[in-house]
């Protein structure tokens, strides 16, 4: 199972099909272009994680999935623990009905063309094979012999097998995950054929390596920068025939898809705008496709009234296809570094149709169990405004991020999920923003390299500068008193300063790690970091550039690393 902790910041809006001209009459109406768009349906279940559907004879829908027994915290922090597993009837693919627990726990299904099913065991080797007639009651067909992937569990982060599909001669091809981990992770997808489902062998080559594509991020020299895998893979058929494939990442926060005709050569590698991990599927009779997510996912109606546990296992579904509006944002929204100050990001509406309104919220705490509005001012990280904050469609709208926290902290809370999402009275939508950052100074304080004189007077030049102000010393006019600061009582508006040097030893907790600042544990006892030694596998701390004590790890093991520990590695 996977569990999303990141943040990230969603725009949801209305949009429509233009309206055809009116330069040239006709008694019949104007075609419109179709718009095709993701619309949030709601919630499917509380405490459902690895959600895996078959199609019944009936038309109907079975679906297996992990629930937790008890909602304790865990030694990781997070609530959930003594996972078990369950499965669910549905006449339609959206209204679920519990059966209570699987009969053989957790597997892959698969429905062959004979009307037969096979279910294929998730635990490590020796995993079972099962056949079944009805998707329902089940029997040992065999032990699977699986294939050399450098080890017989395919490394696989979601069980041996992902997903299985059926190839038009008979033959099984399976999908794993494989981890990679060079100084960053980046886990890629393999696959293995069967023609009876038990003795399988490993495909040639690489299904998804994230190392040539776009799903991992990269700096300005074009290397990996960050941590972004590829993993739990799940494939399905499209009505055309062709085959596509959701996969999660963990750069862009999202599911990413790629096509592909024969399953093994993958094109078309790119990012849905649908906010979760653990993707499931359905493929409507009217060719729109259902896709189940799991995580600490909704919006925050959902999120009121239910614990921890349920707020970071929660099964949302998702449908694609013809609808009256569609939401898209333009760019990412930039973060820079030593700055606070608000940061814009235009969020389009495309179409026509009722009034949207636009709303933005952001996911905090461990495990993203908390989803706080940011349009009423509450969360005091940062406070999201659109201009216009509704219409419509066809407009655009400015998103204003109204930052109080360092570029750090910003890129922190991006990563973990903010959302911006919008509602027409009938349906909603909700897609990403994405954030990168925009070139910092190249001199100065945390660069290495001082900066040279400006001017041709002041430090630095040997000339003293003649007054510049109208007011103060060495202009016979006294200033007025300051409205803020030192001795008013009022604090100015400006973003967080400690006290501390950037890059110097600054003894304190860091800001971070430990309880309620992200998932890095905080040392004991801290250790100063130091300029030219290599950062101890505990860590080290040092004065962050916005004057707080900041934990450094070593080079690729803190996706979100401050940008000062650049200095010590």
């Amino acid at each position: 199972m996977i569990r999303i902790t990141f943040v990230a910041v969603l725009v949801a809006a209305v949009a429509c099909t233009s309206a055809g001209s009116a330069s040239h009459p006709s008694s019949t109406p104007a075609a419109h272009p179709q718009i095709l768009a993701w619309t949030y349906e709601g919630v499917v279940r509380q405490n459902s994680i690895d959600n895996r559907v078959i199609a019944l004879p009936d038309g109907g829908y079975r679906q297996v999935f992990s629930r937790w027994r008890s909602f304790a915290t865990g030694p990781d922090g997070l609530a959930g623990q003594d996972a078990y597993y369950v499965t669910a009837i549905s006449s339609d693919g959206l209204h679920w009905i519990d059966e209570g627990d699987s009969p053989i726990g957790y597997y892959v299904p698969v429905r062959l063309p004979d009307g037969t099913y096979r279910a294929f065991e998730t635990n490590p080797a020796p995993a079972k094979l099962y056949r079944s007639t009805d998707a329902k009651n089940w029997s040992v067909a065999g032990t699977i012999v699986p294939p050399e992937l450098n080890n017989p569990t395919c490394l696989s982060e979601s069980g041996m097998f992902s997903d299985v599909l059926e190839l038009p001669d008979g033959t099984l091809r399976a999908y794993c995950t494989v981890g990679m981990f060079f100084n960053i992770k980046a886990s890629e997808i393999l696959s293995a054929t069967s023609k009876d489902g038990l003795n399988w062998q490993k495909d040639p080559g690489v299904r998804i390596n994230p190392l040539d594509g776009p799903e991992i991020p990269r700096g300005p020299d074009g290397q990996p920068s960050a941590a972004g895998d590829a993993g739990h893979p799940r494939v399905f058929r499209l009505p055309d025939g062709t085959l596509k494939m959701f996969y999660h990442s963990l750069y862009m926060c999202c599911l990413w898809s790629a096509t592909s005709v024969d399953g093994l050569s993958w094109t078309n590698r790119k990012p849905e705008n649908v906010f979760g991990g653990d993707a499931d599927v359905i493929v409507l009779p009217d060719g729109r496709v259902r896709v189940f997510v799991n995580g600490n996912l909704g919006l925050p109606a959902d999120f009121a009234g239910h614990s921890a546990a349920e707020n970071r296992s929660r099964t949302v579904s998702y449908i694609y296809g013809p609808t009256n509006y569609r939401l898209s944002t333009s760019g990412q929204l930039p973060v820079t570094p030593g700055q606070v100050a608000p940061a814009h990001q235009s969020v389009v509406v495309e179409g026509a149709g009722p009034s949207v309104k636009l709303d933005a919220a952001a996911y905090a705490a461990i495990g993203g169990i908390e989803l706080h509005d940011l349009l009423n001012g509450a969360y005091g990280p940062v406070t999201v405004s659109f201009k216009p904050p509704a219409g419509k469609a066809p407009f655009t709208a400015d998103a204003t991020f109204a930052w109080t926290v360092d570029a750090l902290e910003q890129a922190f809370i991006l990563a973990g999920g903010v959302l911006i999402f919008a509602d027409n009275g009938t349906t909603k939508q909700v897609v990403p923003v994405r954030y990168s950052w925009t070139a910092g100074p190249n001199c100065g304080p945390g660069t290495g390299t001082p900066c040279p004189p400006t001017n041709n007077c002041g430090p630095g030049t040997g000339t003293p500068c003649p007054p510049t102000n109208y007011c103060g010393p060495g202009t016979g006019t006294p200033c007025p008193s300051p409205t803020c600061g030192a001795g008013t009582g009022t604090p100015c508006p400006i973003g967080p300063q400690g006290s501390c040097a950037p890059g110097t030893n600054c003894p304190g907790p860091p800001t971070n790690c430990g309880p309620g600042n992200g998932p890095l544990v905080c040392p004991t006892p801290e250790v100063p970091c130091q300029k030219g030694q290599p950062i101890p596998a505990q860590g080290c701390v040092t004065g962050g550039y916005d004057g707080f004590p900041k934990l450094c790890m070593p080079r690729g093991q803190d996706p979100f690393a401050p940008l000062i520990c650049q200095e010590f590695y």
